[in-house]
């Protein structure tokens, strides 16, 4: 009877390491894509005096790709009706 609740028990207990291990590299990727904008945000701060001009130009280009913009909405539904 003792050896009976003994396997058990070290079924139990090795089902749960294995679990909490499972766990570990879903964390690991979680911490690794948390980590991914505030790496991009030290290189920036780390480039200088490049990123003002850098900066300007991301503005130009955004500014005109604004103004591309169509006025109206798009009507997906324009050649049904």
């Amino acid at each position: 009877m003792r050896l009976l609740i003994g396997s058990i028990a070290l079924a139990a207990i090795t089902s749960a390491a294995m679990t909490a291990n499972a766990q570990v590299p879903q964390q690991n990727q979680m911490n690794n894509a948390a980590n991914v904008g505030r790496h991009a945000s030290d290189a920036g701060a780390r480039a200088g005096a490049e990123d003002g001009t850098k900066a300007k130009a991301n503005d130009k280009a955004y500014n005109a790709a604004l103004r591309n913009l169509p006025d109206k909405q798009f009507d997906p539904w324009r050649g049904v009706r």
